[in-house]
């Protein structure tokens, strides 16, 4: 009896955890019902109007990628034949290249979360093992001034962004990827960059916020012609305003001024301009009817 007891203890615990199981699937996902069930698509093929577009953006990424393997390798040169500045400028405009295509980057894996990572992703810092890339390369150079220790660095970041390139030359985006990376690019400015969260060390924000306008414009210059002229002239004025503003802090060519020297009016102009762009751009994917669900046909 004792047993049996205990046996039906067990199924009653089995059934209470499997119904709660249950209750808790649907809630996350609703029941389809009909004919048909719709399923969202990890890889939506891209309309053959839009492959010129998509292709011409991969290329793009290579040739940003590309150039920052040669700004990687110009500041290991520098660091070996001593001219810390230059390497230190090498370095600004690797993570430049970097930004106009980081968000293609996040598409592919979990390698922007490798090689991109802040110290204050961690809870333990810049001890942390875990940190590593370009920021672990900033810290070394800009705070630590260790030589040695950032030529190491570089490396292991070399051969990640080498695996990137190489990767980018075999890959396609889809278009309704590539558009909402567009407004995504904008959404980083006002989540990090903004606030000067990005490059602490370097003080060099501005430069990527620079960077990351130019990767949202080239996608949305692309795909500019299918965009009703109601849409584009206020998504175009808003660029025109961002980059007014920041062309402002230009030294010379992809130099700029320290993040410090953001005036708090041109901040809050920034916010205010980029939170509006940002909404914009997030439209554009209803505006031109991508779907990112396809129908299939429920099969018994």
């Amino acid at each position: 009896m004792r047993n049996k007891a205990s046996i039906s203890i067990v199924y009653l615990m089995f059934g209470l955890f499997f119904s709660q199981n249950v209750i808790a699937k649907a809630l996350r996902s609703p029941t389809q019902t009909g004919n048909e069930i719709i399923i969202a698509k990890g890889n939506i093929p891209t309309p053959e109007k839009y492959r010129k577009i998509t292709t011409a953006y991969m290329a793009y990424a290579v040739k940003n990628i590309g150039n920052t393997i040669l700004q990687l390798n110009s500041l290991k040169q520098n660091l070996k034949d001593s001219h810390v500045i230059k390497a230190q400028k090498a370095y600004i405009q690797a993570h430049q290249y970097y930004e106009t295509v980081r968000l293609i980057i996040r598409l592919f894996g979990h390698t922007d979360r490798i090689i991109n990572s802040r110290s204050s992703d961690f809870l333990d810092g810049v001890t942390d093992y875990r940190f590593k890339g370009f920021h672990l390369v900033e810290y070394l150079l800009f705070d630590q001034h260790n030589i040695k220790a950032t030529l190491s660095a570089v490396d292991e970041l070399l051969m990640n962004v080498n695996d990137i390139k190489r990767r980018l030359e075999t890959e396609q985006v889809d278009i309704v990827k590539l558009i909402q990376s567009s407004s995504d690019f904008i959404e980083m400015i006002l989540e990090t960059k903004l606030a000067g969260k990005e490059n602490i060390y370097s003080n060099s924000d501005l430069t990527d916020i620079a960077a990351n306008v130019e990767g949202s414009k080239y996608i949305f210059d692309g795909i500019m012609l299918f965009v009703p002229h109601s849409t584009s002239m206020p998504i175009m004025k808003n660029y025109m305003k961002i980059i007014g503003i920041i062309e402002s802090y230009k030294l010379n060519t992809n130099e700029y001024k320290h993040y410090n020297d953001l005036s708090l009016k041109d901040k809050a102009a920034l916010f205010s301009v980029l939170t509006q762009q940002a909404y914009l751009l997030a439209t554009l994917r209803a505006t031109l009817n991508l779907d990112v669900y396809y129908k299939y046909e429920y099969l018994k």
